[in-house]
């Protein structure tokens, strides 16, 4: 089976509806998304309709968790506290209600998908954690792969039944080994941080042990003019342009 794993697609239509473009010429089986598709970016509802019309099934990302808990939005940096109330302002009923019903994990044919960290975080960042915990956190669940998002940066971390090996991984296939286990990052299609502009997300093959990282180009300009014009922080805008 080949999954396709999107993540942190943050309000950034052109982004997604490109990666989804990409993802009809891959003949994929399932595709997943890891949460965090609203908040940033100027069209919060019209994404969350891709995601439901296409029967993608989403996880909670840190961002739709803090629509819902104010005890953890108020833990927001200001630039995402302000973004926040923003998207509030454009959020309709139907998205509202669909966002309380996600869970904050899934388990699908033996892979785990969460947004921050195994076994079920949406708030912890994999980033902050040295490789020596993480091989705590690879004990806490059964499953020999996980795909995580939240960090927006691509990474895979390794481990062998001992410890835990981190890896930037970039565009291309990667063939895992299937004598260890993995968790891997995909990125991000709508808010990229690592100084390149286009949409990342990774596709899986089960049959294989293969990865596929993907990187996609889209309208950057259109999403920007619309984050200004909506009003939202344009720290959010020239992120987008790589700065």
């Amino acid at each position: 089976m080949k999954f396709a794993v999107i993540s942190d697609i943050h309000g950034n239509l052109e982004a997604f509806q490109a990666v989804l473009r990409d993802i009809d010429t891959r003949q994929t089986d399932r595709i997943i998304s890891l949460g965090d598709f609203i908040d940033y970016g100027p069209n919060p509802n019209e994404v969350t309709f891709e995601l439901i019309h296409n029967f993608i099934p989403s996880i909670l990302g840190n961002h739709e968790y803090a629509l819902i808990n104010d005890y953890i939005l108020r833990s927001f940096s200001r630039i995402a506290y302000d973004s926040m109330q923003i998207t509030k302002s454009l959020l309709s009923d139907i998205v509202l209600e669909y966002i309380n019903t996600l869970p904050l994990f899934l388990i699908i044919e033996n892979i785990r998908f969460v947004h921050g960290i195994p076994p079920n975080s949406a708030l912890e960042y994999i980033s902050q954690f040295p490789t020596l915990i993480l091989s705590y956190v690879f004990e806490s669940f059964p499953e020999k792969i996980a795909f995580v998002g939240h960090t927006h940066t691509l990474g895979l971390y390794t481990y062998d039944g001992d410890s835990v090996t981190f890896s930037p991984i970039h565009e291309g296939d990667i063939t895992l080994d299937s004598t260890k286990r993995y968790i891997v990052n995909v990125g991000s299609v709508g808010q990229p941080r690592d100084l390149d502009k286009h949409a990342k997300y990774v596709i899986y093959d089960t049959d294989t042990d293969n990865l596929n990282i993907r990187y996609v180009s889209y309208d950057v300009q259109k999403t920007v003019k619309k984050i200004r014009q909506a009003g939202f922080p344009d720290y959010n805008a020239t992120r987008l342009l790589g700065a």
